[in-house]
Order: C-alpha cells, then sequence, then structure tokens
C-alpha cells in the first residue's frame, strides 16, 4: 500500500502514515529498514494487525522526498512575515 508520513518522532522511534485507504497506520522504527522518513515522505508499506492495533505499517519503503527547495521557500516567506510585523 502507498501512503505519505503525517508524523514521525525520530527521537521516540514511532509515527504514522496516511494510507491511500485513508486509515492512519502505526509505523515504529523497527519497520523501517534502515530508511529514514519524514513528515511528507511518500512510501510504500505492508499493512498488518497485531494485538494492539489493526492499522500498522510494515517493511516501510521510502518512494518519494518532498522538494527541500521548496519547504526552504516556504519558511523563508514565514520569516519575512514575521519580521514585517514587528516592523510596523
Amino acid at each position: 500500500m502507498y501512503g505519505r508520513v503525517t508524523k514521525y518522532f525520530t527521537d521516540r522511534g514511532y509515527g504514522f502514515i496516511y494510507g491511500e485507504d485513508r486509515n492512519s497506520y502505526f509505523v515504529h522504527h523497527s519497520q523501517l529498514n534502515d530508511e529514514d522518513i519524514e513528515r511528507g515522505y511518500y512510501v510504500f508499506f505492508k499493512p498488518y494487525r497485531n494485538d494492539r492495533s489493526d492499522f500498522n505499517a510494515g517493511n516501510v519503503v521510502v518512494i518519494e522526498v518532498p522538494d527541500k527547495q521548496s519547504k526552504n521557500a516556504a519558511l523563508k516567506k514565514k520569516s519575512k512575515k514575521h519580521v514585517l510585523s514587528k516592523e510596523l
């Protein structure tokens, strides 16, 4: 199944993926197979169930990483707005 990472807490080793079936899947760092993920990454994963949840993501593979330039441009725009509001 394909999905997009909605949250990932690197310091805690878990996060969530919004699947193409519109469910939110829990992902644990042990299921990343040495992949690094962050919010916004497009991934492929195998859904599975366990005794805690019906919606878990396993064998996660990164398919697409968001463009860093557009992310940096958005941050610069926010910074400029903040500076302008201080000047007023």
